[in-house]
């Protein structure tokens, strides 16, 4: 059975803290043997009594107030600081009955236990506060990464819902007007828009795909497409062969392609090519998409697509990728740097 981190974090901690008493007891001038022993009963219950601090924690205190919960591990602390020691110093009158360690006279036994219990009580208790310090700073920074975690996928889920009724609506009117026209390339259709629904809407599938899925899947859209553009509409393609099992966002690259179609291709009378370029480029995967038009300032900051773009961008990389558009010629150029990540 694997042990989990909790366990193995506990067992190298409370290991080093016997390992720096123990080199103590050694340097010692004088040191009786069963000083180890008592060193090693002391740790192993206060080791034990920071595993029932937590324990009773999950099970009973998680869920209280603030000043609770303080208050629970400092009464915690003190009752199992106290236990541990009063575990040890039962061991020591007991080995004192036998012929194996120092007898202990009846005259100097409360001495013993005071000057015994005073000392090493005040150090385990500072060692199960600081213990207890520890295990509530790291649950709460779990507690914290984990509600992040939870955040950014509801909200990538909501943007990408966004995106999904959008294509649906356009490509089934696309389809309606096909019927008449070409009976058997719309069914065609329809089988493409299935293909795309089915991606587009699976939940179990990663929020990251390849980028030979999501190139499917663009593909797929720009089918779609030349059922209203025709011959206005044409694609070229320039992907580096190492990149296609490297991830992007999913439908991130259609919602590229169908912002260019909508705010380029369709204003143009004779059409044009849509470029689609991926490379690499030291431990960036750079993205590039080229479209005939102008780029317009007012388009940056209005409309679904650049904006969900990159609110996607910031949740799924947090700052580590960008998007830059420009205008080069008679086109306007989307580029996208993402972190290189293989699938």
């Amino acid at each position: 059975m694997r042990l989990s981190l909790y366990a193995i974090i506990q067992v190298s901690a409370w290991g080093l803290v016997y390992a720096f008493t123990s080199t103590i007891i050694a340097q010692r001038p004088v040191n009786p043997p069963f000083e180890f022993l008592y060193g090693a009963i002391l740790i192993t219950c206060s080791a034990l009594g920071s595993h029932g601090i937590r324990y009773l924690y999950r099970k009973l205190v998680k869920n209280w107030v603030m000043w609770q919960q303080i208050l629970y591990f400092i009464l915690a602390s003190i009752f199992f600081a106290a236990m541990a020691v009063s575990v040890m110093i039962s061991i020591v009158f007991i080995l004192s009955t036998t012929d194996y360690a120092f007898p202990i006279p009846a005259s100097q036994r409360w001495f013993v236990i005071k000057s015994v219990f005073t000392g090493n009580f005040l150090n385990m208790l500072a060692l199960l506060f600081l213990w207890c310090a520890l295990y509530v700073s790291i649950s709460y920074w779990r507690q914290l990464k984990q509600t992040q975690k939870l955040l950014q996928d509801t909200q990538l889920d909501a943007l990408t819902n966004q995106l999904k009724p959008h294509f649906l609506f356009n490509s089934l009117n696309n389809i309606r007007a096909l019927i008449l026209e070409d009976p058997e390339r719309s069914r065609t259709m329809l089988a493409v828009l299935s293909d795309m629904l089915r991606y587009a809407l699976n939940q179990e599938q990663s929020v990251k795909v390849t980028v030979e899925k999501e190139m499917g899947f663009v593909r797929d859209y720009l089918a779609l497409c030349s059922i209203q553009f025709e011959d206005r509409l044409h694609t070229e393609e320039l992907i580096d062969e190492n990149c296609t099992r490297c991830l992007v966002p999913r439908m991130l690259l259609q919602l590229c392609v169908e912002n260019c179609i909508k705010h380029g291709l369709s204003h143009s009378v004779s059409g044009g090519t849509i470029g689609i370029q991926i490379n690499s480029e030291s431990s960036k995967l750079i993205v590039i998409v080229t479209n005939p038009g102008i780029l317009k300032q007012d388009k940056l900051k209005s409309g679904i697509g650049i904006a969900n773009i990159r609110r996607r961008l910031a949740l799924l990389y947090d700052g580590d990728a960008s998007i830059d558009l420009s205008q080069q010629d008679d086109a306007v150029v989307t580029k996208i740097c993402l972190p290189l990540e293989l699938g």
